[in-house]
């Protein structure tokens, strides 16, 4: 099954991935470590984005096209999840077009709850993991946590907005397109966890 995981940032889309991927065998995608990918691979691709980076230019919205697209040609799991991928029309449009069997899965949460998570997460430097309020340590590294310095209020509330005004709209196009398995974010991670398993018959 190619699943699809969307929901507003903080609703525990990374979490839920890693346990899929840790009990039912699934590959997990990231578009944020698939880019990192591409810039250490010294593709003719790689070249196009590295001249961007260079400049100062902000990469444009066809060479993202070149990349997702790229990203998703070279999957061959049969079990796989793509998390921040579908966040926009013409994401909406390349799934559509080359994965269109896909599922989304929807984390629902509320915007308020999402920013008190956002708040008070923390942080790995080394593995990007990120962990809940209160966490000090990586319970599988041992190493000190932070607080990311981007997740203060202001950018939060840029984020959450480019969520409510780019990716919701998508979801519910989604939705009527009968894509889209919804669960209930605000609920403990064990409990979501069990949600999710049910609802895709695991």
């Amino acid at each position: 099954m190619k699943l699809v995981f969307t929901g507003i940032q903080g609703c525990g889309k990374w979490t839920q991935a890693r346990i899929l991927v840790e009990n039912h065998g699934y590959t997990l995608v990231e578009m944020g470590q698939e880019f990192r990918n591409i810039v250490s691979s010294g593709t003719e691709l790689w070249n196009i984005v590295k001249w961007f980076l260079d400049s100062g230019e902000q990469v444009t919205t066809e060479i993202w096209k070149q990349i997702m697209e790229t990203v998703i040609k070279k999957q061959t799991s049969d079990k796989i999840i793509f998390d921040g991928f579908i966040r926009n029309e013409w994401n909406k449009e390349i799934f559509d077009r080359m994965l269109p069997e896909y599922t989304a899965i929807f984390f629902n949460l509320s915007e308020e709850k999402a920013k008190q998570r956002l708040l008070g997460r923390m942080f790995n430097q080394t593995t990007g993991e990120t962990f809940p309020y209160g966490t000090t340590t990586d319970p599988k590294t041992g190493e000190e946590l932070i607080h990311r310095s981007d997740d203060n209020e202001e950018s939060i509330l840029k984020r959450i907005d480019e969520y409510v005004t780019k990716t919701l709209p998508i979801i519910e196009i989604q939705k009527q397109e009968g894509k889209v398995i919804e669960i209930d974010a605000d609920q403990a991670i064990e409990k979501v966890a069990s949600d999710l398993a049910e609802k895709l018959g695991l």
